[in-house]
Formats: structure tokens, sequence, C-alpha cells
């Protein structure tokens, strides 16, 4: 099979574009000292990436995967840095904290298993690898800030170097290289890690430990800060939204990485619709998807894909994926691609025998013109992704009363209510490091730029549902893209992937499996 641009390129698609890497912009705002180290307190003299064999891809031994002076694809040790100091700085700068002790907590995931001995594939910690860009399991990242002083102290704890453990698993960086190549002060084997706690609580107070204590990443750790937490000598924050604020908003270096995913995950989309053809499974679309999404340069999807053809696309979350797609039904797939843990999502509806019905068109376009018309409001009036939902109800109702799809006579409150039970789901969600990314940022919070948000109407009308007409029922439709917010118009990350009635038309099914 072609690669999945060359196959763009034969069959004439004419959103294509490549994605250059940009250099990270020096001399941004960071959280600097001005007052003496603590003693036993020693600064990193420089950034540099240790030559050796560790425990994750780096320049010397990927060079493919990761460019000069990175750490991780895209991103430097002085940006993974930046972000600790201005976390640091934001946890500590509320007036109730300035005069206390800080032990923050933030641990890696760790390994989780799918039957005896058997591994998923590893998934790290969203918010441990945005502070430290470390893949490694069960880690933890302590970073401890004394009352009266500007400074901080990064510690990582990470297992030791083990032969026998790395012979069935693997490299792992331990102990002696972790400090300087993650750029953190000190490194320590994890095990030491529960003395450690008990150890610091008790020598710093009145002491505050910030750690997220509701669904722990790591649960083999989580007792041994609870127990600090019982003994009553320091109180407990968490300090998950505030990171999660930080998270919102992207660097320059993550809006590149945030462009080369949207573009594999728009090629991928694609390349499904040039192979879909009447009598396929609904398991082989998604087939196609991933194995273009890795060729293009992706680790894997970025979630279990849904891929629904008929009426099977009424039921928002359909995972199943093993029916065999009929010439006259609407496919309509929601998948994405996770390159360096950051994700794409995208959805798109098309004509399995490659010509929408007439039905099916109405329906398509009218979705399609609310979507643009959404996409321009975030530029114009930048609202808050509660009130785009408002927004979408109403040019949904709208459309589908301009259609005949629904009563010309209801009210405006009965029509938002019509479309709303049609598409109820909300129409943005924030991405990056998560599919739904910073979860505990409020859809209510007003959107800007460096924000990257999904915009996804869709309507659903089950084949029972006697309120729309016979023609269009059955039918489930979603059109969503990837979309940062910035100063001016917004910018389509997933551009690439087509939407337009003829586009549409011109690609599905011209590829042979």
């Amino acid at each position: 099979m072609y690669n999945i641009r060359q196959v763009a390129i034969h069959l004439g698609a004419n959103c294509r574009r490549r994605i250059l890497r940009q250099s990270l912009t020096h001399g941004r705002l960071r959280f600097m000292s001005t007052i003496e180290y603590p003693p036993d307190f020693k600064p990193a003299s420089q950034f540099a990436i240790p030559n050796c064999i560790v425990g994750q891809p780096t320049y010397h031994t990927h060079p493919h995967m990761i460019p000069h002076g990175h750490l991780t694809c895209g991103i430097t040790q002085a940006e993974y840095k930046e972000r600790r100091d201005t976390f640091v700085g934001k946890l500590v700068s509320e007036i109730n904290n300035v005069h206390k002790n800080h032990i923050i907590v933030i641990p890696a995931a760790s390994k989780q298993y799918m039957s005896d001995k058997i591994p998923y594939v590893f998934r790290q910690n969203s918010d441990f690898f945005y502070l430290t860009g470390c893949l490694e399991p069960s880690a933890v990242l302590v970073l401890l800030k004394p009352a009266q002083t500007e400074n901080y102290k990064s510690i990582l704890f990470v297992h030791e170097k083990d032969s026998h453990a790395e012979l069935w698993e693997g490299p792992r960086t331990g102990c002696g290289v972790a400090a300087p190549l993650f750029a953190v002060d000190e490194a320590h084997p994890v095990e030491t890690f529960n003395n450690f706690i008990h150890k610091t609580s008790s020598s710093l107070r009145p002491g505050v430990i910030w750690y997220h204590n509701e669904s722990p990443a790591n649960p083999d750790l989580h007792e041994s800060v609870r127990s600090v937490l019982r003994q009553g000598q320091v109180s407990l924050e968490d300090p998950q939204r505030t990171l999660h604020l930080m998270r919102v908003v992207k660097s320059d270096a993550e809006v590149e990485l945030m462009k080369e995913t949207c573009y594999i995950g728009s090629q991928a989309m694609n390349m499904a619709m040039a192979c879909t053809k009447p009598g396929i499974s609904e398991h082989l679309v998604g087939a196609v998807h991933e194995f273009s999404v890795r060729q293009g340069g992706a680790e894997h999807a970025a979630f279990p894909p849904v891929v629904a053809g008929g009426d099977r696309a009424t039921h928002i979350h359909y995972v199943a994926n093993n029916q065999l797609l009929a010439a006259h039904e609407l496919l309509l797939v929601d998948a994405g691609s996770q390159r360096w843990l950051y994700n794409s999502d995208i959805s798109r509806t098309w004509p399995v025998c490659g010509t929408f019905s007439k039905y099916h068109r109405i329906l398509y376009e009218l979705v399609l013109t609310v979507q643009k018309r959404l996409i321009e409001l975030l530029g114009e009036q930048r609202p808050p992704l509660d009130q785009l939902f408002e927004q979408m109800c109403r040019l949904l109702g709208a459309q589908l009363q301009h259609e005949g799809i629904i009563d010309r006579n209801i009210d405006s409150n009965e029509l938002i209510g019509r479309a709303y039970r049609l598409c109820p789901h909300h129409v943005s969600h924030y991405l990056g490091l998560d599919v739904h990314d910073a979860p505990l940022v409020r859809r209510r919070t007003p959107v800007r730029p460096g924000m990257i948000v999904t915009v996804e109407p869709g309507i659903y009308i089950r084949p029972d549902d006697d309120s729309v007409p016979k023609e269009f029922r059955g039918v489930g439709i979603r059109i969503e893209d990837d979309v940062l917010v910035t100063e001016g118009e917004p910018l389509v990350l997933s551009a690439a992937c087509v939407k337009e009635v003829d586009d549409i038309e011109a690609l599905v099914g011209k590829q042979n499996l």
C-alpha cells in the first residue's frame, strides 16, 4: 500500500500540507529565583542529553524520532523545567500558601495488565509527562518548596538499574542518569519514596502536600501518601486544577506537535474513505485507519474508534464495529491518532457507495453549515464552550426548520430542546495530551489563543423517531475538526481531512485494499 501522503496526492486531495517543526522560542518569562538556594540544593549546571542507552528514546539512540537538543520529540529540557517553575509559582502564590512548606507529589502511571504477566501497552500519566518528559512507569516527581524562599528542589524517583528486570522489560534509565536526563536536581530509587515522604513531611511544618487523591495514577504509592496525611502532620491540597489550567493553553512547541498528529489523523481518515466499499466490514475500515495512523508516524490510535454504518451511527459511542457495510448506508467514523502522547480527534461521515442520496445530502450539508459557522464564532467571539453548544442548538434547530424536518411553528425554546434531543452530546472539548484534555477546566471558561478544541456538531435520528419525516430516519452524522484558537481567525488543524460533498464523493472507494 502506498504511503498515505502519496495516496492523497494520487487521489487528487486538495487539502494537503506538510507540517514543519519550528525551533522553540527562547527567552520566555520564567519563575526565576532571587534568594539563596537551601544548603543542600544543587542546581543543574546546564541542559544536556546523556549519550547512553536509557529507558526511553533520545536523540542519541533514536535520531529519526527526536531532533537534536530535545528531550522528547519537539520539547526541550528547558521547556519541561519552565513548566515546573511556573507550576510551583502558581501553587504557592495564593495568599494562604505563602508562609507554608510545600511538598508537591506527581506520580507516573503504573503498568496495567490484561492478564497474568501480559501488560497493556504502557501509557504515561499526562500530568507527570507534562512536567518531566519521562516515559518510565511507576516513577514519582516531588517538588519541595520551603517557606520563606523563592526556590524549590526537584526530585525524581525512578526504578534503579536491574539487569534481570531489564532482560525482560528493556533498558531503564536508573538514578545515575535520570537527574541530568530530565533536568531535575536529584534522582533516587522509587523504593525509597515511602521513607522519604514520611521524613520530609515531619521536617517541613506547617506543610501542605499537593497530591491528587482521587483516582490515583499509581495505587502502589497511594498508601504512602495517605499514611502521611493520617498522621496529621500536613494538610492536603489538589494540584490538578492548576496543572490543567496550564495544560489547556499550548506552547509553540505543543502546537507544532498537535499540527503533526492532526495531519496524520486527517490523512488516515482520508485513507479510510478511499478504501470504503459496499460489503466490507466496519472492522476493516477501522484497521485501515489504524494502519495509516501508524504508517504516518503516530504510535497508535488515540482511542477505540467508532466505525458505525447505517442506523448504528445513532448510538454515539458504538465501538463494536462488527457489521458489514451496505451500499445505501452512511458510515460515521470517529477516530484519532496519538503521537508523543498528543492526540487528534476527527469525525467524518460519508456514503458507503460513494454518492450521497438526496436526503442524506440534505442532512450532511445541514450539519456542515452549522459546523463552519461554529468555527467562525470561535474567531469572532471566542465564546466559552458552553455558549458554543448553545449556539449549536440554535443553529441546528434553525437549519432543521428550514429543511422542514422540524415543525416551523414551534417557539425558540422548544426548538432548542428539539435540536438538543437530536444532538445530545456537547459540541466541543479541549484537546491535547488527553483526548478530553484538561477536564478540570470548565467549559464555561472563555477560550483564548493557544487552546485547541474540537468542533463536532452532529445529528442522530433513530429509525423509530416518528417526529421526523421517514426519509430522514435511521441516520447518524457527525463532522468534527480540531481547531486552534489564535489571535485572529481560528486554525483548523485537521483541514487536510476532506469534508466537502464533492471532495468526499471524489475520494470514497477509489483505493483498492
